[in-house]
């Protein structure tokens, strides 16, 4: 048994599926499926039950996970004091986030690190919430930015909380729908939608009822969503090839606004926003870059807040957020 066999059983079930663990690692499924065989032939049992709702641990997988979680901690541990006692070496700042926090502010921060910083690799990874704590929790990463909405907070972890983002719906100029003084959401609905595949319960529900509206009114696009994409900036630039309509925070949305590349649609709840927030594992002293990196995350936050303030009053939508 080796690392990589560690790190392909974790994988297995933060993702819930070969597939995207093999995607996750870089690999082919075949070639994950085999090494998952070859392991569990090892250790004389099942690792995971194959279910309609994916790959989930059996009770010697998650004996094996117990495990592994620790010596993948200690490992990373024993590199970063390793690193610190060579000094001089490049040295790695691993930060994880949801999609939408991260291309609206992590990015922003990881890049004004760079000048910064110049002998810290900085790795800045998009993934689900249950992968971000994983992350955390097996200190293979150091910091988080998420949103905090719907989520259940290991006891191991703190959370800071940033100004939320108001969102909106955007879509290609001269679509159907821009120009207009008003849109309801139902409306916005018999257009093809990208968006997450995963969206918060409070995001849901409205979609829910709008979807009924839409329906009854037979004007409902079929496909619900029409196109999934977990990064907010791919689907931006999707929209130019079709009619889709995509939610994404306004800040994120303000250069392509500006430029004319995008058009909002005139619609904005308080619930159509992201809730971002600082996560980091309780009681852990932050390092000197690990420090001036969450400054810089603060920093975007706060700017992100006032573009998205300024816009919301030019488009004469509310910037409430809920």
């Amino acid at each position: 048994m080796d690392l990589r066999d560690l790190h392909l059983v974790r994988a297995i079930d933060e993702h819930g599926s070969l597939v995207r663990a093999a995607r996750a690692l870089g690999t082919s499924q075949p070639s994950l499926t085999r090494g998952l065989a070859a392991l569990e032939a090892r250790l004389k049992g099942p690792l995971f039950t194959r279910t309609a709702r994916g790959a989930i641990a059996t009770d010697l997988g998650r004996a094996f996970l117990a495990d592994a979680a620790e010596v993948l901690a200690r490992m990373g541990d024993m590199q970063r004091h390793l690193a610190e006692v060579r000094g001089g070496q490049v040295r790695d700042l691993v930060v994880v986030g949801g999609h939408y926090a991260m291309e609206t502010i992590g990015l922003v921060a990881a890049a004004r690190m760079l000048a910064a910083f110049p002998a810290i690799r900085i790795r800045a990874d998009s993934m689900t919430w249950t992968g971000l704590q994983g992350a955390l929790l097996s200190r293979e990463a150091q910091l988080c930015i998420g949103d905090l909405r719907g989520i259940k907070l290991d006891p191991a972890l703190e959370v800071e909380r940033l100004a939320p983002l108001p969102g909106v719906f955007v879509a290609r100029p001269g679509h159907a729908l821009a120009g207009r003084t008003s849109v309801t959401l139902s409306e916005i609905l018999a257009y093809p939608l990208i968006t997450i595949g995963q969206l918060p319960r409070e995001v849901q529900a409205p979609l829910a009822t709008a979807r009924e509206a839409a329906r009854a009114a037979g004007s409902l696009h079929p496909a619900f969503p029409a196109f999934v994409q977990e990064g907010p900036t791919v689907a931006m630039a999707l929209l130019d090839q079709c009619d889709a309509v995509a939610p994404v925070p306004i800040a994120l949305a303000a250069r392509r606004l500006g430029r004319g590349d995008v058009v909002a649609l005139p619609f904005r709840e308080p619930w159509l926003s992201v809730h971002p927030g600082i996560i980091q594992l309780r009681g852990r002293r932050p390092s000197e870059e690990e420090g001036h990196f969450l400054d810089l995350l603060r920093a975007a936050s706060a700017e992100a807040d006032a573009v998205a303030a300024a816009w919301c009053a030019r488009l004469g939508l509310p910037a409430a957020c809920g």
